[in-house]
């Protein structure tokens, strides 16, 4: 690995857009101005078979990809691909690597004239614990109920890696496509391995993400019953997600899908794109020590951390603040909480350290890619996202968890955690340019 204190332009990786569709709606801006309003999208659950396992959910309700995609393109496709795909064309207009398809009637932009030169030095990295849980199971209802023929498309619509194709043929992408399935860790470990290859000089451009939609009751009834959800709250739905709180009793679930382009530094200057931010530092690890629950002092996440600092050349003193994983469920908050003292010591003290999951819930596969934007957009804005429903904090919880209210601080470095099922860690380091 090139020193990071000696990286050419080359060596450098850059963000140059972001999109997002997430429980407040469609598009980065509308998240963020939900996050720093200090709002819940935590509803109860619209389906009334789904909630017989999950009480509430942070659904993204308003999302319908009719408007967003051709008929053909959503009959053909999958909830959590169609996620992914509105996703990157909102990060690919920002990077100005859109034009729009003169005569669509969905107004559906198309990137590939200006892809066109690109098509073998791009690539895509994208995240999903599942896939296309949805089409499997309404698959598996219809043999059920008596049929004897399935769609030809029920595979291709449901196979993890169905969201990184439908990018690949809408955008002309030939160079690698893949697809990361490491639980909650999924899109953290996508972006991070997109960053290896472009520092590589392997590519130029990567689309990298994750999307996730596991509305499903077999994905649903499976977790309440691993006691990974909550299924008791307070008696305002919008607050059963409380991270980092004495009283959190679980998880909640969320969908949506966030994309970003990456670049080498030297190719966004030498096109003139923007550059949001810049990724510095990735670190993986396992815990290797249970299939569900983390390790009882967070030793996995911890040396995901450390791993994350050496990449960037950093120490933990050189961190302003940490988006944390903390799901809201007891053992996994405490994992971190422990791993965080663990790795910044007495700098935990004056670190802010915030998860955006009582707002948006627990978006699985998704949750790093959509938490990288919350921390790109704190470097760029100086406005920290807070921790909600965070009442009494829990005596391992870090001692600024940014509560209640978003916190107008300027920031420099930001460490993004994300952990998984299977004992899955992944850190990202993202800096102000």
């Amino acid at each position: 690995m090139p020193d990071p204190h000696s990286l050419s332009d080359t060596e450098r990786v850059v963000v140059t857009g972001c999109g997002a569709v997430t429980p407040f709606g469609t598009g980065v801006a509308v998240f963020w101005d939900a996050l720093l309003a200090g709002r819940s999208a935590v509803q109860p659950t619209r389906d009334s078979q789904l909630r017989a396992w999950l009480p509430v959910a942070a659904e993204a309700a308003a999302f319908d990809p009719a408007q967003h995609l051709p008929k053909k393109r959503v009959a053909d496709s999958d909830r959590f691909a169609q996620l992914a795909l509105v996703a990157a064309l909102e990060a690919l207009a920002q990077a100005g690597w859109q034009t729009t398809a003169a005569g669509d009637p969905a107004g559906l932009q198309d990137p590939r004239p200006a892809l066109a030169t690109l098509a073998d030095r791009a690539g895509i990295f994208l995240g999903s614990a599942f896939g296309g849980v949805q089409t499997l199971e309404a698959g598996a209802a219809r043999l059920a109920t008596g049929a004897n023929r399935l769609s030809p498309r029920l595979v291709p619509k449901s196979i993890p890696n169905a969201a990184a194709g439908l990018l690949a043929i809408h955008c002309g992408i030939r160079g690698p496509v893949l697809t990361y399935a490491t639980a909650c860790a999924s899109s953290a470990n996508a972006l991070g391995e997109a960053w290896h290859w472009l520092r590589r000089g392997e590519g130029d451009v990567a689309l990298a993400g994750g999307a996730e939609c596991l509305f499903s009751p077999a994905i649903a009834a499976g977790l309440r019953a691993a006691g990974a959800v909550a299924t008791t709250g307070p008696e305002n739905p919008a607050a059963w997600s409380r991270p980092f709180d004495r009283h959190r009793a679980g998880m909640v679930m969320g969908e949506g899908a966030a994309v970003l382009v990456l670049e080498t530094l030297a190719h966004a200057r030498r096109r003139g794109a923007p550059v949001l931010a810049e990724l510095i530092g990735y670190g993986a690890s396992n815990d290797a020590y249970h299939e569900t629950s983390p390790h009882p002092q967070g030793e996995g996440a911890a040396l995901a951390m450390r791993r994350a600092l050496q990449s960037a050349g950093l120490t933990p003193h050189d961190i302003d603040y940490v988006n944390a994983h903390a799901t809201a469920t007891p053992a996994g908050d405490t994992a971190e909480a422990l791993a965080l003292r663990a790795v910044f010591g007495d700098d935990l003290q004056h670190l802010p350290v915030s998860s955006i999951k009582g707002a948006v819930g627990h978006l699985l596969g998704a949750a790093g890619a959509i938490e990288s934007i919350a921390c790109i957009l704190a470097l760029q804005t100086g406005w920290l996202p807070p921790t909600l429903h965070c009442d009494e904090p829990d005596p391992l919880a870090p001692p600024d968890v940014v509560p209640h209210r978003a916190r107008q601080q300027r920031i420099h470095r930001a460490l993004s955690n994300s952990f998984g099922f299977g004992g899955q860690n992944g850190v990202l380091i993202w800096q102000a340019t």
